[in-house]
C-alpha cells in the first residue's frame, strides 16, 4: 500500500503542467517512455497499474513488476549547480540573509520550479523577506550558486 501511495505522489507531482515531459517506467530491464502530451489516464486496480495513452496504447503492470519510475526534465529551474559556499543564513523564520554582492539577482523557486521571488540586491549580504512564503521547501539561486532551504 505504501508503494501505491508513493507512486501516486510522484505521478501527481510529475503531472504538474510544464514540469515533466516524460514518465519513464522501468520493469524487468526494459524502459517504457510515456510522453505527458500523449497521456490519457493512469488507473489502479488493486496492485495493477493501467496507463492509457491518447494514441490508444495501453500498458499494464503490477506494482511488483515495476522497478522504478522516473521523470525527465523534472524542474523549470535552469543550471542547478550546488556550491560549497553558504549562499544564505537564517535570521528568522521570516527573513534570510543572502551572501552575495550588490547588484546580484536572487531568485527563489518552489519545489516544482515556479519562481516565487526575484529581487536585485541593493547591498552586499542583504536580507530577503520570506514572511509571505508558506511552509515548505524552496530553492534559492544567485548567479552560479544554488541552495535549498526549508521554511518551517
Amino acid at each position: 500500500m505504501k508503494k501505491i501511495y508513493t507512486l501516486l505522489l510522484f505521478l501527481f507531482i510529475a503531472m504538474t503542467p510544464s514540469m515533466a515531459q516524460q514518465m519513464l517506467v522501468e520493469k524487468g530491464g526494459n524502459t517504457e517512455s510515456i510522453e505527458f502530451s500523449n497521456l490519457d489516464k493512469i488507473t489502479f486496480n488493486g496492485t495493477t497499474v493501467n496507463i492509457k495513452q491518447l494514441n490508444g496504447t495501453t500498458s499494464q503492470a503490477t506494482m511488483g513488476e515495476i522497478d522504478r519510475i522516473t521523470f525527465s526534465n523534472y524542474t523549470n529551474i535552469d543550471n542547478l549547480e550546488y556550491s560549497t559556499t553558504a549562499l544564505f543564513n537564517y535570521i528568522s523564520s521570516d527573513e534570510i540573509a543572502v551572501n552575495c554582492n550588490a547588484g546580484e539577482i536572487i531568485r527563489i523557486y518552489d519545489v516544482i520550479g515556479s519562481q516565487i521571488i526575484c529581487v536585485r540586491q541593493n547591498a552586499d549580504n542583504a536580507t530577503i523577506s520570506i514572511a509571505q512564503l508558506p511552509k515548505g521547501i524552496y530553492i534559492i539561486k544567485a548567479n552560479d550558486r544554488t541552495a535549498k532551504f526549508v521554511k518551517r
